[in-house]
């Protein structure tokens, strides 16, 4: 007999395993989209040139939702197998994107923040053109409105992938304690209580033992009642 382990749950009910297959499916489809984008855009920089940083940005960017999708596709497969070791190396992608996300979102918002307010104003008049509805009041306003959703998209992402590492974490341990459950071997209890039961020696081998019967008592004489001994 086995023992039974409990599934682990995300967001109060939901099943690990329900979860790791949604995000390895989103992760899949999502990752190899933006991969392609970012691999077709590097085949154009021959025809549009970008600075230095920009190019390894890019590659870096590319590269990165490569492995993602390539591992989403194992981690979705081990989910449906309940494999182990593809469910670890899921994990490990989302904690690597993870952090080149954290990493490359940081120096995004250090960078738009870090860009002088006048200088974004007078980019954003002369984008405008002639436009009379554009003003410099309406350029800071909208200057800090942008800065605010950038915050707040990337703070909402970042947990987002945080709490899926979580889970797929936590279905990666329920595989583990049902691996461990599938080696433990549980030895069901009888009626009797060994605790209380009085085992002799030759008790063991009763009923069919002949020295437990009364009558070949040590100190009863053959054919001798053994009552009448005293």
């Amino acid at each position: 007999m086995s023992v039974s382990v409990r599934s682990r749950k995300f967001c109060c009910c939901l099943p690990v395993r329900l979860g790791v297959l949604v995000l390895s499916l989103v992760a899949m489809i999502g990752g190899s989209f933006v991969a392609a984008v970012g691999w077709i855009q590097v085949s154009q920089l021959a025809q549009h040139p970008r600075e230095k940083s920009e190019e390894i940005a890019l590659y870096i960017h590319s590269a990165m939702f490569t492995i993602l999708g390539v591992l989403s596709i194992l981690g979705f497969l081990g989910a449906v197998i309940k494999n182990r070791g593809m469910i670890s190396s899921f994990a490990v992608a989302l904690a690597i994107h993870l952090g080149f996300s954290v990493a490359s979102g940081a120096f995004t918002l250090y960078t738009v923040f870090k860009e002088n307010t006048q200088d974004a104003i007078a980019r954003c008049l002369s984008e405008a053109g002639n436009d009379t509805n554009v003003t410099a009041d309406s350029c800071r306003s909208g200057l800090a409105i942008v800065k605010g959703l950038m915050v707040a998209v990337y703070v909402i992402t970042w947990l987002i992938q945080l709490y899926a590492y979580f889970v797929v974490e936590r279905y990666a341990e329920q595989l583990d304690d049902e691996d461990m459950a599938k080696n433990t071997v549980v030895i069901p209890r009888t009626g009797v209580d060994m605790g209380t039961a009085q085992v002799t020696t030759y008790g063991s081998f009763a009923p069919s033992y002949p020295f437990t019967e009364p009558r070949n008592a040590y100190g009863v004489g053959r054919g001798q009642d053994p009552s009448q001994n005293v």
